[in-house]
């Protein structure tokens, strides 16, 4: 779709800031007041769902940087979650060595090096072919992780202590403001590595590896620093979820979840950090509404069966994809733009 024409607003600074003018900061500042105040306007029920969605904003972050920035597709990140969730159990649990507090580093670099394993063969895969290697991490690493059970307790899992700082004990509000501070600094970290030398070299393995090469990036060094990357924050979404719920399953890492996370991302729209949330957003609250009105609709059609209820939330995301990748495959992060475009035609900019 085409841009708005008119006179536009620009200046070198602003275009260089993360944020152009003081509106937009303004409005930054409103909306985390706003979501400072969510346990306190809605039901602990809707807090919960927005925690959740706040974890899948940590991870989604990280295959962002991935997919979006470097080009590398990967379908395995809800098994990079589940590293960082299992190494968390097992170092503040199993062998009881440190709290989960300190557990967050090694949770998310254990995660990094996995995903760098992994990642190895894209410099010599790229497109569907990386995307079926990631797929065969997602199940190697489910794989490992229940037939090691000594270490990782199998498909039973592992129950952590519940976390405390002092004489605090974490309830939902708890981790809900944890939870907004890791969204938060995932969300300015991955922005930042956009606006670095790192950051453009990722760009320009995405557009063209070949050229890039040429110019003298290393692109094998510029991939591994992205799985890396992407896969730690997938680490630490691991470390906050397995804190949350209080226990570490294999359940929770499947790689319908994967298939779910790409969908933020590509839903987004790949290559803009508010994109994902925007995505995350759109594609949580399509879960939500599909898991609650499966029931309902199988119960007003009996024809249909249980079975329809329980496949209604990945009918609901493959709908999705295929809408988005049809109509719209920029994502939500495109549309937004064009909303934005709108308001910056001279006079309006400021």
């Amino acid at each position: 779709m085409r841009w708005p024409s008119g006179t536009y607003s620009y200046k070198y600074d602003e275009d260089m800031a993360i944020f152009r003018t003081k509106t937009q900061w303004g409005l930054l500042i409103a909306f985390l007041i706003l979501m400072a105040l969510v346990p306190y306007l809605v039901a602990p029920d809707l807090v919960t769902i927005v925690l959740i969605m706040l974890i899948w904003i940590v991870a989604t972050q990280g295959l962002q940087l991935l997919l979006g920035y470097t080009g590398q597709i990967s379908v395995c990140q809800s098994a990079i979650m589940g590293v960082g969730a299992f190494t968390t159990g097992i170092l503040c649990s199993k062998f009881a060595i440190m709290s989960y507090w300190a557990a967050l580093p090694f949770a998310g670099i254990m995660a990094g090096l996995v995903g760098m394993l992994f990642g190895w063969p894209s410099f010599k895969v790229k497109g569907l072919y990386l995307a079926l290697v990631t797929i065969g991490a997602q199940l190697i690493i489910i794989y490992a992780i229940v037939h090691m059970p000594d270490l990782t307790g199998g498909v039973v899992g592992i129950v952590i202590p519940a976390p405390r700082i002092g004489p605090i004990d974490f309830g939902t509000t708890e981790w809900y403001y944890l939870g907004l501070v890791m969204a938060v600094l995932a969300t300015f970290i991955v922005k930042n590595i956009a606006r670095t030398r790192a950051g453009r070299a990722f760009v320009a393995v995405r557009d063209n590896d070949i050229a890039a090469e040429v110019m003298g990036i290393n692109i094998f060094a510029y991939k591994m620093l992205s799985f890396f990357i992407g896969c730690f924050l997938g680490g630490v979404a691991g470390w906050l979820f397995v804190g949350y719920i209080g226990f570490a399953q294999v359940d929770h890492y499947t790689l319908d979840e994967s298939v779910w996370i790409l969908g933020m991302v590509v839903v987004g729209g790949a290559g803009s950090s508010l994109g994902t949330i925007f995505g995350v957003v759109f594609i949580q609250a399509i879960r939500e509404l599909a898991t609650w009105g499966g029931p309902i609709i199988a119960d007003a059609i009996p024809s249909l069966g249980i079975g329809f209820s329980m496949a209604l939330p990945l009918l609901s995301l493959g709908f999705a994809y295929a809408v988005f990748l049809i109509f719209e495959p920029r994502g939500l992060a495109h549309r937004w733009e064009i909303i934005k475009r709108s308001y910056r035609l001279w006079p309006y900019s400021r």
